[in-house]
């Protein structure tokens, strides 16, 4: 499952920032976050995506020619990435493993998140794009 989220991950970035995310150990003091649920199987894998402010911003720009989105905007924003990131990565799924049933929960907005993240994490991966920071979480 992972490999699959690291993979919608870069497919989103590459299509919305025409830029592949590195990795990276450095990170933001601030993050705007959501969290959705992955199910498989009956077996809820809960992922949790953290942007800073300013990769949002360049996602805004290129997704929706938008600029300064007001709180309710970053909502729906951070939602729909949700969604398009571990939409996708439940697409190469269901590919790979036809037996298993998938599903997505309703994303939720998680507001702002100061680091370290008040939330037990399993597993992080740290990105840069675009002079910014963000992470994949579950």
């Amino acid at each position: 499952m992972k490999e699959a989220v690291i993979q919608a991950t870069e497919d989103f970035c590459s299509t919305i920032l025409c830029e592949i995310p590195q990795l990276t150990s450095q990170l933001g003091d601030y993050f705007y976050g959501s969290a959705i649920a992955l199910i498989e199987n009956e077996c809820e894998h809960m992922w949790y995506l953290f942007f800073e402010k300013k990769v949002l911003d360049d996602i805004a720009y290129n997704l929706l020619f938008e600029e300064n989105l007001s709180e309710n905007d970053l909502d729906d924003l951070l939602k729909e990435i949700a969604n398009q990131i571990i939409g996708s990565a439940k697409v190469l799924l269901e590919e790979k493993y036809p037996n298993n049933h998938y599903h997505l929960s309703v994303p939720e907005f998680m507001g702002n998140i100061a680091t370290p993240f008040p939330i037990p994490l399993q597993e992080t991966r740290h990105y840069c794009i675009k002079n910014g920071t963000f992470v994949i979480a579950k």
